[in-house]
């Protein structure tokens, strides 16, 4: 449920890096405003679904005492929404302007809080009681408010955002505006909701499967998040660089950024996937001291190496046609194969062929690879070239690195500016 919001609140990098790149920085700070007043809607909303939805964990059929602890977990944790949808708006803000250091310290930042709080609200420590599960849901929630707050006051505190409009967050509403973020946001939201709502379909087959498989399939997901995030930080950059040519009125600059940043995610990938495959043991100890759990997770690491491959293809190809605003055709292309393909594989693989837990994650690797095809597919026709989301102001402006034709970078502005 969190990644609808997550999906359109999104829009606001793809809005600031286009209008960075036109020379519109003062419009980057209506974007955030926009991006803001849709994160207080889709909280709200998400807050009060998350409320009531402890009859659905026994709805799909899991454990008494799965479903009990998960509810509780989601019911501390939906504390912090209001930080988790605000917070990705400004970081939205910042990641369209380039700006992706400071992000990475606060979420650090955030870490190191969330690991402290998770061992004093968990365990217990002096007059702090042990909660348990209901202490690692608080634990995120409140982390999630710290970033909020964090960004809040970088953005608003700094003089540098006012040069992108950080004083406008509040001004008046420009409905024509909003209506246009919330037309290229809603597919975004939409397909991130589809998307990994299939998966957590595929999840609850695997939860079929018994509490050893479901346990394996979070040990690999755990450890594949190695992977996942970086794909997900490359793909940033592809929606931050494409967004900023695209708005420059530079598509072929835009096609370049595009490519140079699937094939880095490419390098990542086998990196990742040699450390499946060279120390897969040591790594599933580390999140499970049970044999029978480490012996099913070792096995999903070896799909899990040629999954991540297809997976970064995919979110750094998404990322890049987020960046020129081509937002529809995925959501079309996700929709079909993920419950056309995905789900229909998953459950034959895993109970009439008999293949168990193996069966659903070869099912998942199958979807993601045709997912990835389209999406590289789409981005390398060209087809968003001609959608114009901003018209540039002027043919070079300041603040942007740019491309040249060999690919070489150079920053137009002053070293302090940049």
């Amino acid at each position: 449920l969190y990644v609808f919001g997550l999906g359109l609140v999104g829009v606001v990098n793809t809005y600031v890096s286009q209008h960075h790149g036109a020379g519109k920085a003062d419009r980057c700070g209506a974007d955030l405003g926009a991006g803001l007043r849709m994160a207080v809607v889709v909280g709200s909303v998400t807050w009060g679904v998350l409320m009531l939805s402890a009859p659905g964990f026994r709805w799909v059929g899991l454990s008494e005492g799965i479903s009990e602890l998960g509810y509780r977990y989601l019911f501390f944790r939906g504390l912090g929404i209001a930080g988790v949808f605000g917070y990705w708006a400004y970081n939205g803000y910042m990641e369209g302007l380039g700006h992706t250091r400071t992000p990475m310290l606060i979420t650090i930042a955030a870490n190191i809080l969330n690991i402290a709080l998770d061992y004093a609200l968990i365990f217990g420590i002096g007059p702090i009681p042990a909660m348990g599960v209901d202490g690692a849901g608080l634990a995120t929630g409140l982390s999630n408010l710290f970033m909020l707050g964090c960004f809040a006051a970088v953005v608003h505190g700094r003089p540098l955002y006012r040069e992108f409009g950080s004083a406008r967050v509040l001004a008046a509403v420009r409905w024509s505006q909003m209506k246009e973020m919330v037309r290229v946001g809603l597919p975004m939201g939409f397909q991130f909701f589809i998307e990994v709502g299939a998966f957590l379909v595929m999840t609850i087959i695997i939860g079929w499967l018994g509490d050893v498989a479901l346990a394996a399939n979070q040990v690999a997901l755990r450890l594949m998040s190695i992977s996942f995030m970086t794909a997900w930080g490359i793909g940033v950059s592809a929606t931050t660089l494409v967004g900023r040519h695209q708005g420059e009125g530079r598509p072929d600059l835009a096609a370049l950024a595009g490519r140079r940043t699937i094939a880095l995610f490419l390098v990542v990938g086998t990196f990742c996937a040699l450390l499946y495959n060279i120390a897969p043991w040591q790594l599933v100890r580390v999140f499970s001291p049970y044999p029978d759990v480490q012996q099913a997770a070792v096995q999903l690491l070896m799909i899990a190496a040629v999954f991540q491959m297809f997976d970064g293809v995919n979110m750094v190809s998404y990322g890049a046609l987020k960046g020129a605003g081509d937002t529809r055709w995925p959501l079309v292309a996700v929709t079909c194969v993920s419950w056309g393909i995905g789900i229909p594989l998953t459950f034959l693989l895993a109970f009439p062929l008999g293949l168990g837990i193996v069966g659903a994650w070869t099912a998942s690797t199958v979807m993601i690879a045709c997912e990835a095809a389209l999406l590289f597919g789409r981005f390398h026709g060209g087809r968003w070239k001609t959608i114009k989301l901003v018209q540039p102001d002027r043919p070079d402006p300041p603040f942007a690195p740019r491309l040249d034709a060999r690919g070489a970078t150079g920053t137009a502005g002053s070293r302090k500016t940049a």
